[in-house]
Formats: structure tokens, C-alpha cells, sequence
């Protein structure tokens, strides 16, 4: 391991946010908010400083890549994805002022035909057929998917905490597609979303009324949600 990613992992282990304890001169939530941003800036520049070859290791003369990661990797980057999800159920009951009739509701969206990233059972992600190449395959690819829904739900929040907030889960997603991509044996296979779709698809959004924005943007997140519990599953059975 090179010094300068060892520099870099010191860091982030430093800027780990510390047990139930917070500053006395900060509001309650005020320091952990800031370190698990702080980490999660410094994580995307690790994961996006060095290359996937780094991390691969040859055998004989025949280079067998082995990218299957550690136990303790395989932790860190599950404990990622639950602080995720929670985030975005935070965000669902903002966003719906805790009615559960809002944050179940689906219908009132069902015929805008979102084209939103799905676990199938060919994706190899189930207990049924598990494939952990194709699966993490799929899910770095849903993941991509979801940025630019990610992004128009961010356009929409005005400032204040659940602007804070979609800007804190999109920058998390960015910083796990990096550490999906490094685990990802052929990463030619990683499907990349159309810029010329997304531009059509925001153009959609837009030119709903303000009751089905406010829906669009719960049946997103609910969808984002379940994409997340399937990962993290995924994650833990690898």
C-alpha cells in the first residue's frame, strides 16, 4: 500500500464521527453532520484517486483479477449504505410532514411511467441465482440511473435542512458508485445513463403541478429506498 492512500485512509479514520459525544459549542447533530460530510468528501477523493488496477493482484502466469473485497471493507461500505437509507427515509417524512397516507401512497403517480432503476431476478442480486459480478454490475449502473431523479429532487427543495440534506445523499451515492466501480471485474459492462434522456426526462418533471412534483419526488425516494435495502443485502451476502 502506497504512503499516500495510507495518508488518505488516516484521515478519513480521523474524521470519523465520534461515538454519542458532540461538541459543546456546537447545536446537537451540528458535529456529526460535518465529520460524516467531511469523510464522505475525503472517501470519493480515495476512491477516485487511485485506479481499479490498484487493487488487483495476479497469480502464475496466467493474471487472475481478485477485486473480492475484505470482510472489513465490505462493513464500511454497508454501514455507508444504511446511514443511506436512513437519510432518505428522513427525507420521505419531511417531504410528506410524517403522513404515512402520503408516504404510501403510489397511485397518484403510477401513470407519469417513471423509468426508475429496478432489481430483477436476471440482475443476480437475489438469494435465487446470486451472481455477485452481475449484481454489482447492476447496482452501480441503478445507481447512475438514480443521479439525475437525485438531482431534480435537489432543484426542488429550497434552502434550509432538506436541501442539506438531498445534497448530503447525493454526494453519499456519488462516493459509493466510486467504491461499487472498484469491485466491478468488467467495468465496460456498467451501463451509463443517456444525456439526451435525462434532459427529456427532467423537461417531464417539470411540467407537473405542484401536487404531483411533491408525490414524483416520494415515489422516487421510496423507490431509491428499496434499490438500497436490495444493495445492501447484496453487499453483505459478497
Amino acid at each position: 500500500m502506497t504512503s499516500s492512500r495510507l495518508k488518505y485512509i488516516r484521515h478519513i479514520q480521523l474524521l470519523s464521527p465520534p461515538g454519542k459525544e458532540e461538541s459543546s459549542i456546537c447545536p446537537p447533530g451540528t458535529a456529526i453532520k460535518f465529520f460524516s460530510i467531511a469523510s464522505l468528501g475525503l472517501l470519493l477523493v480515495v476512491a477516485t484517486a487511485f485506479p481499479a488496477s490498484e487493487f488487483k493482484r495476479e497469480k502464475g502466469e496466467n493474471s487472475v483479477i481478485r477485486n473480492k473485497p475484505t470482510r472489513a471493507s465490505s462493513g464500511k461500505t454497508a454501514g455507508q449504505i444504511s446511514y443511506l437509507i436512513k437519510e432518505v427515509f428522513e427525507m420521505r417524512k419531511e417531504l410528506c410532514k410524517n403522513d404515512e397516507t402520503c408516504m404510501k401512497s403510489h397511485v397518484a403517480v403510477s401513470e407519469n411511467h417513471l423509468n426508475l432503476p429496478k432489481m430483477t431476478e436476471k440482475d443476480g442480486c437475489f438469494q435465487t441465482g446470486y451472481n455477485r459480478d452481475n449484481c454489482l454490475v447492476r447496482i452501480t449502473s441503478g445507481l447512475l440511473e438514480f443521479q439525475v431523479y437525485l438531482r431534480y429532487i435537489l432543484n426542488k427543495f429550497q434552502e434550509g435542512k432538506n436541501k442539506d440534506r438531498a445534497e448530503h445523499v447525493q454526494l453519499s451515492s456519488k462516493a459509493l458508485i466510486e467504491i461499487l466501480k472498484q469491485e466491478v471485474k468488467d467495468p465496460n459492462k456498467i451501463v451509463l445513463p443517456s444525456p439526451t434522456a435525462n434532459i427529456h426526462l427532467l423537461a417531464k418533471l417539470a411540467s407537473q403541478n405542484d401536487w404531483q412534483k411533491v408525490m414524483t419526488m416520494q415515489l422516487i425516494l421510496s423507490n431509491f429506498e428499496n434499490f438500497l435495502q436490495f444493495t445492501l443485502r447484496a453487499v453483505r451476502k459478497a
